[in-house]
């Protein structure tokens, strides 16, 4: 018998007491943390009065599942064994919607939003990462490729205000190489519009599609992260050694590169782990060869925690203190402060001359100044110099 079940024999719970028991379980579960018999002082509630003991049983629970998630995730004792199901491929329709933009909110209260135009050309991604929120919005089990793209793309007019264009956020960009003829047409579009920066962003090593004749207003950007949530939490992805060797091959052909801090999670011994991962890009690159550097943190919409607990997959993605945040559940502000602080002191000095250009991505506008030492008063104020810092990249 499971714990709550022989707990409600004796307490007799309301349904909402029931499913608040049931959900902390299940965390503890996901996060191999033991049952949550282990926050519970039955001595205490049994000099209770018979009709507040399952009360007491259930705010007993939640204080111990939250002093669990205020802490740092402890990493050390957790070793998960993962069997991911595999993905099918398959072409999707040639009418499929492509377009869409970068999911901050527009008004710039709550967020700086850069203006990224997304081109979705693959759906679905064939990684496991534990925190990943394209699970939740397409097919589970398929990857869906554009079957007409360059067509599609040799049709369109893109308008002055589209100058920054992302493709990894329907999948990854990477993953597949030129294997369905996505970079070809990518290629062709980058032609037609030498001023508009066309991003890819990826968790793969692969090195096969770098070619002499590489546009240089595509640039690859590499998703990284600490070493230790690379093997627990990024599943199937290529590890961080292997990701910055494919980025030092793709500079070495003068390709431009960028590196996504994101997510950084909170955990114990994060400090060194990410200054470390900070050593080994400035160790490896120049700054001249990096367009960007982006930070951000772990967000999740209700739907997609929802996903990742019906998932059971064995994780501590979630073991944190999940506090709303424009319409998402992030880290608290303190716990942000604490992460992107920590990463950007560890760059040296000349990183922090205008290349490459560093920013927060999908964060509170009052951690920038903390950060960084400035911040941006409005949206169109952050777009503007990210502009002017890219396209100064791309012509140097």
């Amino acid at each position: 018998m499971d714990p709550i079940e022989k707990l409600e024999q004796t307490y007799h719970f309301t349904y909402q007491e029931k499913r608040q028991l049931r959900e902390a379980e299940d965390d503890l579960a996901m996060w191999g943390k033991g049952h949550i018999i282990q926050f519970i002082d039955e001595d205490a509630v049994s000099r209770e009065s018979r009709g507040k003991q399952a009360k007491m049983i259930v705010e007993q629970v939640r204080e111990g599942m939250l002093a669990e998630r205020r802490a740092p995730t402890d990493y050390e004792d957790f070793h998960p064994r993962i069997t991911l199901r595999p993905k099918i491929r398959e072409a999707f329709a040639s009418d499929a919607a492509i377009w869409g933009r970068c999911p901050c909110p527009t008004d710039g209260l709550e967020t700086r939003c850069c203006n990224l135009k997304t081109l979705d050309a693959v759906q679905g991604c064939a990684f496991g990462c534990s925190y990943c929120a394209v699970q939740s919005f397409y097919h589970q089990g398929e990857i869906r490729f554009v079957d007409n793209l360059a067509q599609r793309l040799s049709d369109i007019d893109l308008s002055e205000d589209i100058w920054h264009i992302g493709t990894g956020q329907s999948s990854d960009s990477l993953l597949w190489g030129n294997d369905y003829g996505t970079l070809d047409a990518l290629k062709i579009l980058a032609r037609r519009y030498p001023e508009k920066i066309i991003e890819l962003k990826t968790k793969s090593a692969r090195t096969d599609w770098i070619s002499e004749d590489w546009p240089r207003n595509i640039i690859a950007t590499w998703s990284l992260n600490a070493e230790v949530i690379q093997r627990k939490e990024e599943h199937l992805t290529a590890t961080i050694p292997s990701r910055l060797k494919a980025a030092r091959k793709a500079a070495d052909k003068h390709i431009l590169v960028g590196f996504h801090l994101h997510p950084m999670v909170w955990f114990k011994g994060y400090e060194e782990a990410y200054r470390e991962l900070i050593r080994s890009i400035v160790g490896m690159f120049a700054p001249e060869e990096v367009i960007l550097v982006s930070m951000g943190t772990l967000t999740f919409t209700k739907s997609v925690l929802k996903t990742l607990r019906g998932g059971r997959i064995p994780s501590r993605i979630l073991d944190m203190d999940l506090v709303p945040f424009a319409g998402k559940f992030s880290y608290p502000w303190e716990t942000k402060r604490k992460l992107f602080q920590n990463a950007y002191d560890a760059f040296p000095a000349s990183w922090k001359n205008g290349r490459p250009f560093f920013y927060l991505c999908f964060e509170d506008p009052s951690l920038w100044e903390p950060t960084f030492g400035y911040g941006y008063p409005t949206n169109q104020a952050f777009e503007t110099e990210m502009r002017e810092s890219y396209l100064k990249t791309l012509h140097s």
